[in-house]
């Protein structure tokens, strides 16, 4: 098994075998998520870690992802402390405060440039978005906003190593490998989250300029009763398709990501198409094949969760869906 370390390091100093790794990262979060835990003999004087401190997380000298603290707890008794660590990127700042801002005019990248550097997030922008005439958040979570605002538009916007963010397309890029069950997949679970799904999607929105209400509808054939989702249209996507988009979306969103796999797979990394070994990234494409399934298609990486402990060694969670989860809606066929 491809067995490497991960390293936290900070102020000059370095912290590995540790003993519990949960590193995990979403297309639908802006930041990544760190748990680790080990337990010294002996020793129960504190990491240093502080509030203020930047810390980078590697695997295998590679950078993962770039953190703040959460909270670091100490169990202390007369033999070892056990030391806790909860941690998130740089994004976390976008998602635990709470914000007031206006904007009008401005193309989508700027907006979220704007936002990401009142917070001294970096950002990257891969992606030439549109123009929203109205943006507009009232004591809510930049998160949020910025998250409804890149779906509007068809895009996704997810951490990087460097604790930033990159603004993007769901890539178009073939797998990156294949995955056999019996090979390289070591368990897999087929999700059918029928809970995901309505009958009917109904957006209500108000055009200010025009003072006109607005409304968009979507169907989906698959639920045979009852069961509506009304959605009152925020401000933060404005002019990024309208109402009649946005139900097409949240149905065609909705309506692929009921539909999903998880996957485990021993290490942490793959061999590239030249042999050389990579980190399992989120927004690639993968091949899944699962001859008992019926399953031999390419699907894409939403989220990835590198784990370790002391008893069952190093393994990679995967949670691939169709690529269509993440896509600008189409009109269902059936």
């Amino acid at each position: 098994m491809d067995e490497v370390l991960a390293q936290l390091r900070f102020d000059g100093q370095r912290f590995d075998y540790w003993q519990k790794v949960d590193i995990r990262e979403s297309v639908d979060d802006l930041c990544a998520s760190v748990q680790l835990g080990l337990t010294r003999r002996g020793d129960s004087a504190a990491l240093g870690l502080t509030a203020n401190t930047v810390a980078d997380l590697l695997i295998d000298e590679q950078l993962v992802t770039t953190v703040r603290a959460d909270s670091v707890s100490r169990q202390v008794d007369a033999e070892s402390c056990s030391i806790s660590i909860t941690a998130r990127s740089l994004g976390r700042e976008l998602v635990d405060c709470q914000y007031s801002k206006t904007l009008s005019g401005l193309p989508l990248a700027e907006i979220v440039q704007r936002l990401c550097g009142e917070f001294n997030v970096p950002v990257t922008i891969a992606a030439e978005t549109e123009l929203v005439p109205d943006f507009s958040m009232q004591c809510e979570t930049p998160a949020n906003a910025i998250l409804n605002a890149a779906r509007a538009g068809g895009l996704l916007i997810y951490p990087l190593p460097d604790g930033g963010l990159i603004l993007t397309r769901p890539t178009e890029a073939g797998p990156v490998t294949t995955l056999r069950y019996g090979e390289t997949i070591k368990s897999y679970t087929v999700v059918d989250e029928y809970k995901l799904r309505f009958s009917d999607y109904v957006i209500k929105g108000y055009e200010y300029a025009g003072d006109a209400a607005q409304s968009g509808r979507s169907r989906d054939k698959g639920i045979g009763f009852f069961r509506p989702l009304h959605i009152v249209a925020d401000r933060h996507g404005q002019g990024l398709g309208g109402c009649e988009r946005r139900a097409e979306q949240e149905r065609a969103r909705r309506q692929a990501r009921s539909h999903r796999i998880e996957l485990e797979i021993p290490g942490w990394r793959y061999p590239d198409a030249d042999g050389r070994l990579r980190l399992w990234a989120i927004n690639t494409q993968v091949r899944i094949v699962i001859p008992d399934e019926g399953i031999n298609d390419v699907f894409l990486i939403g989220e990835r969760s590198f784990r370790q402990d002391d008893r069952g060694g190093s393994l990679t969670a995967l949670q691939v869906m169709p690529r269509e989860a993440f896509l600008a809606a189409r009109r269902e066929a059936t």
